[in-house]
């Protein structure tokens, strides 16, 4: 083996396949307060906005941005907004 790895260098790791892209979990595992930042992010405000309309810092905001996405899989504000203009034409993201 030593001899294949100096003759053909590097030996390639097996790759594990990507996991599958799913659509995003029910609205139930967002608490009350993430639908509520989502429902504002879904309407164009900025963290700051956000944060003086719920009484809240920017920084408190900004977590609950970070924890809509991580529960979401969403990378963006702007996935959070396309979800939910999705749902307010279909259904409410607040159950």
């Amino acid at each position: 083996m030593a001899l294949r790895i100096t003759e053909a260098g590097r030996v390639p790791r097996p790759r594990t396949p990507p996991a599958p892209v799913t659509a995003p979990p029910p609205e139930e595992t967002l608490t009350p307060r993430e639908q509520e930042v989502a429902q504002l992010i879904g309407g164009g405000k900025s963290n700051r906005e956000i944060a003086e309309a719920l009484f809240i810092t920017p920084a408190t905001v900004a977590r609950h941005v970070a924890n809509i996405n991580r529960k979401t899989g969403f990378n963006s504000r702007k996935q959070i907004a396309a979800w939910i203009d999705d749902h307010q034409n279909g259904e409410s993201v607040s159950s």
